[in-house]
């Protein structure tokens, strides 16, 4: 019954249009606009797509693709590099060219007397506790007291240290301290080296 009402109400328009000639002229000036319009547009978006700008049509923007030129395609990218402690260099198996940073510590008498003092102290204290096996040298791993490490290697091995084992040891710095001595998780003698306190 909807069906038969709405094809009822199809052909009652339908006669009108054809009864009707303001109705003609209007549904043909509607029809003409709409046609009209799309020409200009779909003109318009070949006219931006051409000259490289944004190409609206209604209310989508569509981004010209420009050709690339056979220069630019031949030009290998530079890396832009801004930030500081980067590698520009060969480097010969160290991070860095040239160490810029912290002022490089030393190994001097009076540390040698520390560490002997220290070392004696700790072996006293913790005799029947100690791993004697080996000595432990543990240091941040950075490049200052890695160089620093290796300058305590070889009073260690003066000091009849035959067996000396690295590792790297997270520590924080104490202001005025170069080393510490301790215990080693596997209850070794261990000297920590702290890193650089930065105060001068």
């Amino acid at each position: 019954m909807l069906g038969s009402q709405i094809e009822i109400n199809m052909d009652r328009v339908i006669e009108l249009l054809l009864t009707s000639q303001a109705l003609q002229w209007a549904v043909l000036g509607v029809l003409l606009l709409v046609t009209v319009m799309l020409l200009i547009l779909f003109v318009q978006y070949n006219i931006d797509r051409a000259k490289g700008r944004h190409a609206k049509f209604l209310w989508f923007e569509v981004n010209a693709v420009q050709p690339q030129s056979a220069k630019e395609e031949q030009e290998p990218s530079q890396p832009s590099i801004t930030g500081k402690n980067i590698n520009t260099g060969q480097n010969y198996g160290e991070i860095g060219d040239k160490y810029t940073g912290l002022k490089q510590r030393e190994v001097t008498q009076e540390d040698v007397r520390y560490l002997t003092q220290e070392l004696e102290k700790f072996s006293e204290k913790y005799t029947n506790k100690i791993n004697r096996s080996h000595i432990t040298l543990g240091y941040p791993g950075c490049k200052e007291t890695t160089n620093l490490a290796n300058q305590v290697y070889p009073f260690l091995q003066r000091m009849g240290f035959n067996k000396i084992e690295v590792c790297t040891l997270q520590t924080f710095g104490a202001v005025g301290r170069k080393f510490g001595v301790s215990n080693a998780p596997d209850n070794s003698i261990m000297i920590e080296i702290f890193p650089a306190d930065n105060v001068e």
